[in-house]
């Protein structure tokens, strides 16, 4: 019996239970990504173990294979287990790469990089402005020639090359996030982008705010007082500005998903414009722009490069500059996924109708990738079976009946069974435990305290945030880039799932709060109004009343 650990935190990020076509191109992608990257920087691959895939599906969930991590990618890169939700005791046969192997390394993961930079500067641009398009159209027409236009080869093909860029980007912002922690972890506090695609949603969340102060008093009373409903604010002249602002902050960010970016049935911003206003609303109560906290925070680590010798004190503000660089073209591609996935998502339903007017408009999504492309080449004349489909689409309602499995377990390769690595009872902590530690993911300005939101819904958050006043820790399941409007009003972030590049660590780290990631049963743990203490640069979450 062969047993593998198994990691859900980063993926269950961007794909839970997933229908087919999700399923299988994230999983098919992922396992090709990977192993590119060790094509082109293992060099001899006789001395690594080929039959370990990278990626696992449990009850159709899609889970990273550590086994293939220590194996493999750690006998290539530095690489901390931590960065996908593992503590690096927990890992068995964990590799370091030599000094000799680093030295080999360096002109391979020059050329691999190249490689990235041509496509961020000069391929996904275009793949962008294509796919933004597209997508666009698909919404607001009945035309399916935007559908088919997705499918034309040249389109596809580029926009699969985002898959490539973000695994190879993703690798090296993991390698560069291990050598801060190990050898400077006080410079942390610098490594996050700065105007990434992701930041810069808050950071327009922030600019309508001063929107809606400029359009009068009673535009601003609607705000506090929760009106979500975007067309009485159309119905109000002074509110013009504000409701033009909002929508052309939907035309730019309205791909972004509520959960599971990578998934194409995930609800997106565009079809929850009320998230927006919620935003807005909640900001209104803030006097101190929120770069001014997140520059608090990134003032501590500066003191710490400058107390450095002037050599040192280059060196790491050089590797600083490279790594904000490579975490935002990381978000660039992450927001590219996004929209790729909304729009074929959206042309997925749209040929449905079309062409199976009779049955529910998810049905291509039973489709393998592999199917829903033959389907599309053919012009729908290449379907899959009834009978198929009909098995796949009990398979996954029984999964959805089902609990998913936890975040982090042993999988029997022969038998399929699965065992929590900490069994369920043991996470379900009693309420006398209030102190428990997960991954560090952002260390802010220092500890933090506040009244806890324990919620997995952005617009409940939204909501409650409008009748909170003071410091507030959110604790949730995981956080998409649609939360990342609520970040700037929030004093800590708590989450259950990811590692220290999760969305929730990285938006995190570029608003100046602490955030713990990785704390298993967190929602279960923490109860709404508790106080809590978190401490971002050790992991620590105290419950400070019970």
């Amino acid at each position: 019996m062969t047993e593998l650990l198994l990691s859900g935190h980063n993926t269950q990020e961007t794909t839970g239970l997933a229908r087919p076509a999700t399923a299988t191109m994230t999983e098919k992608g992922l396992d090709a990504q990977f192993d590119f990257v060790l094509e082109q920087l293992g060099g001899d691959l006789s001395r690594f173990d080929r039959t370990v895939k990278a990626t696992q599906s449990v009850q159709g969930r899609l889970y990273l294979n550590m086994e293939y991590f220590a194996r493999t990618i750690s006998k290539v890169v530095p690489f901390d287990t931590s960065s996908i939700g593992v503590p690096p005791e927990m890992v068995k046969n964990l590799s370091r790469p030599s000094l000799g192997q680093q030295m080999v390394l360096l002109p391979r993961l020059r050329n691999v990089y190249r490689w990235a930079t041509h496509f961020y500067r000069h391929t996904l641009p275009g793949v962008d402005h294509d796919l933004h398009r597209l997508y666009w159209q698909l919404r607001t027409g009945a035309d399916l020639a935007p559908a088919w236009a997705l499918f034309e080869p040249g389109l596809y093909k580029r926009s699969r090359g985002t898959d490539r860029a973000h695994v190879v980007i993703s690798l090296i912002v993991v390698s560069v996030d291990t050598i801060l922690r190990q050898r400077v972890p006080g410079l942390l506090g610098l490594f996050a982008g700065q105007s990434t695609a992701t930041s810069q949603i808050g950071r327009h969340i922030w600019a309508l705010r001063e929107t809606a102060e400029a359009c009068g008093e009673q535009v601003c009373q609607m705000l506090r007082d929760g009106v979500l409903d975007l067309e009485r604010y159309r119905a109000r002249p002074e509110a013009a500005p504000l409701v033009a602002g909002i929508e052309n902050f939907l035309i730019v960010y309205g791909h972004r998903g509520f959960r599971h970016e990578a998934d194409f049935e995930t609800e997106r911003l565009a079809d929850h414009p009320e998230h927006i206003l919620l935003a807005i609303g909640g900001q209104l109560a803030e006097s101190e722009s929120p770069d001014a906290r997140a520059e608090a925070a990134r003032q501590i680590a500066l003191d710490n490069l400058n107390r450095m010798n002037p050599l040192s004190r280059a060196m790491w503000r050089r590797v600083l500059r490279w790594g904000q660089q490579l975490i935002a073209w990381r978000e660039a591609s992450k927001s590219n996924l996004a929209l790729r996935q909304a729009a074929y998502g959206l042309a997925a339903r749209r040929l449905a109708r079309y062409f199976f007017p009779d049955e529910s408009d998810d049905i291509l999504m039973f489709y393998s990738m592999d199917e829903f492309l033959a389907f599309v080449l053919a012009r729908g004349e290449k379907r899959v079976k009834r009978e198929t489909l009909d098995a796949r689409r009990a398979q996954y309602e029984l999964y959805s009946s089902q609990l998913p499995p936890p975040e982090l377990i042993w999988y029997d390769q022969d038998t399929g069974r699965w065992t929590p690595v900490q069994e369920r009872e043991r996470a379900a902590l009693k309420p006398f435990v209030t102190h428990r530690e997960g991954i560090p993911a952002s260390a802010g300005s220092g500890p933090a305290e506040g009244i806890a939101i324990v919620t997995n819904d952005p617009l409940d958050a939204g909501q409650r945030l409008l009748r909170l006043r003071g410091p507030v820790v959110l604790v949730t399941r995981l956080t998409d880039p649609a939360w990342s409007s609520l970040f700037r009003r929030l004093s800590a972030v708590v989450t259950e799932l990811g590692g220290v590049i999760s969305h929730a660590a990285i938006v995190a780290r570029e608003n100046g709060l602490p955030a713990v990631v990785g704390l298993p049963e967190a929602t279960r743990w923490v109860r709404d109004g508790q106080r809590l203490r978190v401490d971002g640069a050790t992991g620590a979450v105290d419950i400070v009343d019970t």
